[in-house]
């Protein structure tokens, strides 16, 4: 029996736009929780220098805007 390649074609366009449709917030909440939890999971660090990394990227992510400022005229 002859093995069977199959061709599958990926829309990269559709995937970007859809990526980009997203709301910024969920965006930027999401990718900071995904540090948290690197920053936690990292071995190779000390526990003082791991807490104060975890520390700031608490405060980033709790610090994400809702709304984009204006920019000055």
């Amino acid at each position: 029996m002859q093995a069977a390649k199959k061709l599958v074609l990926l829309d990269e366009f559709n995937r970007e736009y859809k990526r980009l449709q997203k709301l910024t917030v969920a965006v930027a909440k999401t990718d900071r929780s995904l540090q948290l939890c690197d920053t936690l999971h990292r071995q190779s660090i000390a526990d003082d220098r791991k807490m104060r990394e975890y520390v700031a990227a608490l405060h980033r992510y709790l610090n994400t805007r809702k709304e984009v400022p204006e920019e000055p005229r």
